[in-house]
């Protein structure tokens, strides 16, 4: 394979070093890599429909990067089956930020916003960098366990993980020790078996294949964002009759509950969480199991929420999806409050907004992952 020299210039949407080759005019995308290391790279055979980019691997680090820093964790490394979860944990925390920000921003660029006249405030930084994660989803074939590599698909093991916290780590721990566990095999038909593990779990709950509750991976962090949301709420003068779309079991809901809007209606299509919101028995609230990203699901829900003022909305990573015929059916909105872990999705759903008349009134980012690429993103949307 082709071997070059070079400096990484900057990070792609997707975290990766970005270097080119002078020799070809390509660029490669790099695992592993911060912006200002030099060194020697290596093509490798990884498909990308793309005639001007390619992957590569570093194969040695000639002059590091200012900001790169020695991983805190062993198992973060350049190797094939190394772990992938913590790719950022290269680079100072600092410069981490910084990428963040710049990953929104760009994405906000690239769908037509001039970011210059946008309030984008600064980024709210984690207050734990390790010790912070209170969820994780594992693999495992019975002989190994540990997270999937991005670059071998293979699970790359591991005996511990230092940015879960105390609960969690105990409980990786006690699974651990279950191996081998010829109950966990894995068969013909898949390469693995998962087990979710959160704080909120007893030992004897650890299973395959069984899904948790969803809920925010940092308990700090989402305490900041109920406080965000609550502020936003209470500097609001009449938030009216609410909507809150992927509402789960009420993480955001009993905010919303607690402002002065005359009523909610929380949707969400995963029945367990709609039984848990219920469980909570908040006033004024009235769940309801929709499929959000059913093509026809704005025009069966008009009459339930044509007269709302406010909507808020915290989507999975796919963001809102499903466009036609939003506005047709919210027709007395005023605010929109929208919650994303996605960059990509929130800028191509704000657009939407905008070319709807509603404009950004504020954007708050925040960390909940540090090490990853990962950013969640809090604005506010008025109409025009």
């Amino acid at each position: 394979m082709m071997k070059f020299t070079g400096t990484i210039t900057h990070l792609s949407q997707k975290g990766l070093g970005v270097v080119k080759n002078a020799l070809n005019g390509i660029s490669y995308f790099v695992h592993g890599a911060w912006p200002g290391d030099t060194g020697e790279f290596e093509a490798i055979d990884k498909p990308l429909n793309n005639k001007k980019f390619a992957y590569a691997k570093l194969t040695r680090l000639t002059q590091p990067s200012p900001q790169r820093q020695t991983p805190s964790c062993p198992y973060v490394d350049l190797t094939e089956n190394a772990c992938t979860g913590c790719p950022w944990m290269i680079a100072d925390y600092t410069s981490q930020l910084e990428q963040k920000r710049n990953r929104f921003v760009y994405a906000l660029q690239r769908v037509g916003f001039d970011t210059d006249l946008l309030d984008i405030y600064p980024i709210h930084p984690a207050p734990q960098l390790y010790g912070y994660r209170n969820r994780c989803q594992v693999k495992t074939n019975g002989v190994q366990l540990g997270f999937v590599s991005e670059e071998s698909h293979r699970i790359a093991p591991i005996q511990d993980c230092i940015v879960l916290n105390d609960n969690c780590r105990n409980l990786l721990k006690t699974t651990l020790q279950q191996l081998p566990n010829s109950d966990w095999q894995a068969d013909s038909a898949q390469n693995w078996h998962f087990i979710e593990l959160d704080d909120a779990m007893q030992t004897e709950e650890i299973r395959i294949d069984r899904k948790r509750p969803f809920k925010q991976g940092n308990t700090i962090q989402n305490e900041w964002m109920q406080t965000w949301l609550q502020e936003k709420l209470v500097s609001h003068p009449n938030p009216g009759k609410v909507v809150e779309l992927f509402c789960g079991s009420g993480n955001f809901t009993q905010i919303i509950a607690a402002s002065n809007c005359t009523s909610i209606l929380a949707y969400e299509s995963d029945a367990n969480a709609i039984q848990l919101l219920k469980a909570r028995k908040l006033s004024k609230v009235t769940p309801h199991i929709a499929d959000l990203f059913d093509p026809f699901i704005w025009k069966k829900l008009q009459k339930q929420i044509g007269d709302a003022n406010t909507l808020i909305l915290d989507p999975p990573r796919a963001g809102l999806k499903k466009h036609q015929g939003f506005f047709d059916s919210f027709k007395t909105l005023a605010t929109i409050i929208y919650i994303s872990c996605n960059p990509e999705t929130f800028a191509r759903d704000a657009w939407f907004f905008n070319q709807n008349n509603f404009s950004i009134r504020e954007i708050q980012l925040i960390d909940l992952f540090p090490h990853t690429l990962h950013v969640e993103i809090l604005a506010v949307f008025e109409r025009a």
